[in-house]
């Protein structure tokens, strides 16, 4: 693992009115070592701070240029954490934008000199010297299999005898081999001077990266010279590539999750093994780009009151549901609403579109009843899209509305990727969703970024139109629970940083707050529920892109092995009383409306971890309006339920006790009413983690009124399973009964 790091303090954030800058790093590199520190800046007495260690400037200074001074900080061997927040006092983002933090074994080394001749000390080439690479292609259409070739040209020094140049692979991507030229994820590689003289060159390793999880290291062995203008050249094929548009084209690794371009390189010149990677302007990127426009999406409200302006949506995309390229979208297109009287025409949206791929069309005010809009190809007839099912209620109906949003997102603030105000535009433009929450990893922004994404998460929040939560997702040694609050700014805990690395500090200054509201995750893979705490932790998720955590066994489970699985059915049998929400742990920045394959739900390839295959999930919430505190208010009633994605409606209550309630019954009498999207397959009673009543059903309208022959328990608890035929399936939040 690369110990000996240069860190460039461009990427430190600062918010106006604080006189601090600061910026996460890995810490790991640095357990049981002593490392001395040294910052390069103008900045006249930087104060640094690594979690609780502070660091001041010594005396010893060394000289550099252009005004840039090397200010010895001391030395250490305290840094035993995983992630740690750097924090600068006395510089300006102006005087960071130039500076860099140097950690070295190197106690002794007294830095001084431009920053080529510090790095050509201590690793033993400089950056500015450490080659060149190019990469063939460097961009592919999404889902397409792609033959890389990346050829690196070394810096004038060439490269010695036994110098290894490491190319980074996706660990996402096909599993690098070098046995069977035929097989997915072969590599080759060969070396040669300038005049086609072949150097002797090896693959040393095809190894998991000591510094990513994400990332396969191919690591070549030079065993000759390879003179300044030589030339060395990978060959890998995948047949596994993204399904959304990204470009990726960091080069160094300052944290696991860094976005290096494939075929990435770094080189070590001797035996210490100090990496190098190359500048940003000598390397590669890379770029999937979306696919043509082949579908089109159509969404109505969940469910509203016939005073009320009702407005269809609808979104081309390409084949796995991104944006496609505004040429060629398919327009010849007319939609019709059905409802018990019939079909009726609606028109063409000519006139509605907001963008060249989507429209928004106003249906004014819609009488009572059930409703559905269909689009026909004008040209062939064939019909292109059917839309969710949307109820209109009387007036003075006493039911609340369902909204629909998803909670659970990551983005580039974390690790994910995408824009963090880009994933809310995406999620009201293109996903036309009603709410959305971007639940990044605490432990991975700085305070002056989290104030920042506070500001944009407020900005975004449209009473009455989209609603935004503020929240994230604490990750520490207790597990893994997203946070979220009804008011305009949250605390932030950090969970793998001291002393915010156990639950207990979360829970004990939330406790009894209804300001918050909180719940696990993937805990059909790995779940603790030993510090529950029932007055903040209201909801379970209990689907997301991970699989499906109702039980074990479950035919969407996740696709990762957990030490301790605990799914939704063994929480409330052990009496945890939570709600169910749909999710997606998206991290692509792109809430509730991901990229989706349908033929290949569970197997299509969507962000860095191999083990994301599923679509993004939903939550459908009751609410008696669209605002920030209804919203936290139904999160903590348990006045929601989940899907898989598809906008299923459902009803659901128990003797007379609606969903997410709890109440007092001899008999537990099962009512149900459910709209489907797709014609249903099958509705089933869970009661205490059975299935208890299971029914075939036919159509996209079914109703259930079964009567549970066992009388009532002490903790009796009971929820809705809904399944399509086309496998989408939604799960209302339960009830609870105790016999009278």
């Amino acid at each position: 693992m690369k110990v000996d790091r240069i860190l460039s303090l461009d990427r430190a954030a600062a918010y106006p009115g604080r006189s601090f800058v600061d910026m996460v790093i890995f810490l790991q590199c640095f357990r049981g070592q002593t490392m001395r520190l040294w910052v390069l800046t103008e900045a006249e007495e930087p104060i640094v701070r690594v979690d609780e260690h502070e660091f001041r400037p010594t005396g010893e200074v060394g000289e550099s240029e252009d005004g840039l001074r090397w200010l010895d900080l001391g030395t250490t061997d305290s840094l035993d954490a995983r992630f740690g927040q750097l924090r600068i006092e006395g510089m300006t983002m102006r005087e960071a934008q130039r500076s860099k933090l140097l950690f070295t074994r190197e106690i002794d080394y007294r830095a001084g000199g431009s920053l080529a001749e510090v790095e050509q000390a201590i690793f033993g080439v400089s950056r500015r010297d450490a080659g060149r690479t190019v990469l063939t292609p460097s961009r592919a259409e999404v889902g397409e299999s792609t033959r890389f070739e990346a050829t690196y040209t070394p810096g004038t020094q060439g490269l010695p005898e036994g110098a290894r140049v490491r190319f980074a692979v996706p660990r996402a991507f096909s599993v690098p081999q070098d046995r069977d030229p035929q097989a997915p994820g072969y590599v080759s590689v060969q070396a040669m001077q300038q005049d086609g003289c072949t150097v002797p060159v090896a693959i040393e390793s095809l190894d998991l990266s000591e510094e990513s999880h994400e990332q396969v290291d191919i690591i070549c062995l030079l065993e000759g010279r390879l003179e300044a203008e030589g030339r060395l050249v990978v060959r890998y094929q995948t047949d596994e590539m993204y399904i959304f548009p990204w470009q990726r084209n960091a080069v160094e690794r300052p944290l696991w999750f860094a976005h290096l371009a494939p075929l990435a390189a770094a080189v070590a010149v001797d035996e210490r093994r100090r990496w190098v990677e190359l500048l940003p302007e000598h390397s590669h990127s890379f770029e999937t780009v979306a696919g043509p426009a082949e579908r089109l999406h159509l969404m109505l409200p969940g469910r509203v009151h016939a005073d009320e302006k009702v407005f269809l949506r609808g979104v081309f995309t390409d084949r796995f549901r991104n944006v496609p390229d505004a040429r060629g979208i398919p327009a010849r297109v007319r939609l019709t609403i059905v409802d018990k009287a019939g079909e009726r025409e609606l028109g063409i949206p000519r006139g509605w579109f907001e963008a060249p791929h989507r429209f928004r069309m106003a249906l004014g005010k819609v009488e009572p009843g059930l409703y559905r809009v269909r689009a026909w190809d004008t040209a062939t007839g064939e019909m292109l899209a059917q839309s969710n099912p949307m109820v209109v209620l009387e007036k003075d109906d006493e039911r609340m509305n369902v909204y629909w949003g998803e909670i659970h997102g990551h983005t580039e603030m974390s690790d994910g990727s995408g824009g963090f105000a880009e994933a809310f535009v995406h999620a009201r433009d293109e996903g036309g969703q009603d709410f959305a929450a971007i639940a990044d990893h605490a432990c991975y922004f700085t305070d002056n970024e989290w104030e920042w994404m506070q500001d944009v998460i407020n900005t975004h929040n449209e009473r009455g139109d989209f609603v935004t939560l503020l929240g994230y997702e604490w990750a520490g040694k207790q597990g893994h629970r997203c946070i979220y609050a009804r008011g305009k700014r949250l605390r932030l805990f950090r969970g793998m940083c001291e002393p915010e690395s156990t639950l207990d500090v979360v829970y004990d200054h939330f406790h009894g707050s209804e300001e918050v509201v909180a719940g696990p995750h993937h805990t059909g893979a790995n779940g603790r529920m030993e510090h529950h705490d029932a007055s903040i932790e209201r909801f379970i998720e209990i689907y997301s892109m991970w699989g499906a955590s109702d039980r074990l066994g479950s035919p969407k489970a996740p696709l990762f092995p957990g030490a301790n699985p605990l799914p939704a059915d063994a929480w409330l049998n052990a009496g945890a009383k939570l709600g169910f929400t749909g999710g997606g742990d998206c991290h692509e920045g792109k809430s509730g409306w991901t990229p989706d394959d349908p033929q290949g739900q569970g197997s299509a390839l969507h962000g860095f971890a191999r083990i994301l295959r599923y679509r993004c999930g939903l939550t459908a919430a009751l609410m008696p309006e669209l605002r920030r505190r209804h919203l936290i208010d139904a999160l903590r009633e348990r006045r929601t339920w989940a899907t898989t994605g598809a906008r299923i409606l459902l009803e659901f209550e128990v003797s007379g006790v609606p969903m997410g309630e709890e109440g007092e019954a001899d008999e537990a009498q099962v009512r149900a009413r459910v709209h489907g999207v797709r014609d249903l397959l099958r509705l089933e009673v869970i009661r205490d983690g059975e299935i208890v009543w299971s029914e075939p059903v036919e159509g996209l309208d079914a109703k259930l009124e079964w009567d549970d022959p066992e009388p009532v328990g002490e903790g009796t608890w009971l929820y809705l399973h809904v399944i399509q035929e086309d496998g989408e399936e939604a799960w209302s939040s339960p009830v609870w009964l105790k016999g009278e």
